[in-house]
């Protein structure tokens, strides 16, 4: 497009006299222009380069050198004042997409000081030789300030169409996103609506298997008496695993139901199912959980709840620590959960398993939801599990 109006420019500029040498300079400058502007445009490499410079020194060229070799014709000694109308007008063609670039990347401002530029220069260029005040001179200097006014017309028709555009794009934005909103909403209910399902099936069939099993054991155990020593060692041994798998089954049966974060939200669920871990296992535990977290969509709350939990269990079960730390931050950019134990540690192959621990399991929610986890084992003992994540 700067190509081609740089090309009108050179050719309005020889039409009047194709004898003169003022026209025969301006048209070797604008052709002269033109190739470098072509190259320039063409050339991915000074793009790449340039970056946001790119083009606005292409809009300064093209602005630039049709204004001053205009005036190689202006300064020019006139015997007929229209002409020199005539060649400021003829400029409107050569300058319009410039100033349609500019109204349609830049500010208004922008567009002011373009119209600015071009009138001053050409202003200042006239009156030199305006010798004597008449009708046909203050058409002469009429002529740069009324195509200013043209100018400024069609820049500001052309930013309001932007402006109209950018707050059509603004809504489309916002309706996309109560969109997706909606959607993460309706997924989260079926989310829970199959979790409750499942809650149930388990109740009805494991739960009621183990609670029966504890029972037909104890029943066993109490028939056979101090007879057989050892296989009493036994029974005892698949009581303690039995109500081990039936309490450990009401718990999982509680988080399928639970509604902690819909009631709570993420802070205070968080909270309670690190109190309720530490009092479980016996283990310390140091909180430092920000009040001031920002609003969350369900899908993120949802799975920085299950990475907590997951890696609290991981301590229970496989660091055997004696205290923990939990830390969930934010930052004006970054939102951080933080967990670490004083256990036996991580190994460096656990961590590059890709099962094991559930940590395929906790990895997975992280890239859901574009955040990072990363696990390592500490200097001294212990394992740090660390989740962040950008906030929008």
């Amino acid at each position: 497009m700067l190509y081609f109006a740089t090309m009108v420019g050179w050719y309005t500029s020889i039409q009047p006299s194709s004898g003169d040498s003022a026209f025969h300079i301006q048209a070797y400058i604008n052709f002269g222009t033109n190739l470098l502007l072509l190259g320039y445009l063409w050339w991915d490499w000074l793009r790449r380069k340039l970056k946001h410079l790119y083009l606005p020194i292409a809009l300064l060229t093209a602005t630039v050198v049709p204004t001053f070799s205009n005036l190689i014709y202006l300064t020019k000694p006139q015997e007929d004042p229209y002409l020199i109308i005539t060649r400021s007008w003829l400029l409107f063609p050569v300058l319009i997409v410039p100033l349609v670039l500019i109204a349609w990347q830049y500010r208004f401002r922008v567009v002011m000081a373009f119209i600015f530029f071009s009138t001053v220069v050409e202003i200042s260029a006239l009156l030199p030789t305006v010798d004597k005040i008449n009708l046909a001179m203050v058409q002469v200097l009429g002529a740069p300030l009324l195509r200013g006014f043209a100018f400024g017309i069609v820049g500001d028709v052309i930013g309001q169409l932007i402006e109209t555009q950018r707050e059509q794009r603004e809504k489309l934005l916002r309706a996309n996103v109560r969109l997706n909103q909606h959607a993460n909403t309706l997924e989260q209910l079926a989310t829970t609506r199959e979790r409750n399902r499942l809650a149930r099936e388990l109740h009805d069939t494991l739960a009621h298997t183990l609670s029966g099993l504890t029972v037909n054991l104890e029943a066993i155990k109490i028939k056979l008496g101090k007879e057989r020593e050892d296989i009493a060692v036994l029974l005892n041994h698949a009581l303690k695993n039995t109500r081990t798998g039936l309490t450990e089954t009401r718990r999982a049966l509680k988080d399928l139901r639970a509604k902690q974060l819909e009631d709570l939200g993420l802070n205070l669920a968080i909270r309670n199912l690190a109190n309720e871990a530490a009092s479980r296992a016996g283990l310390e535990i140091d909180l430092n959980l920000n009040e001031l977290l920002p609003e969350l969509s369900p899908d993120v709350e949802q799975s920085i709840y299950r990475i907590a939990q997951e890696t609290l269990e991981n301590v229970i079960k496989h660091a055997n620590a004696q205290h923990i730390t939990l830390k969930l931050s934010k930052t004006e950019k970054q939102l951080s959960l933080l967990i670490t134990d004083d256990g036996s540690g991580i190994t460096p192959e656990v961590i590059s398993r890709s099962d094991g621990f559930g940590l395929k399991g906790m990895r997975e929610r992280a890239e859901k939801i574009g955040g990072q986890l990363k696990i390592s084992k500490r200097p001294d003992k212990g394992t740090i599990v660390q989740f962040t994540m950008e906030l929008p």
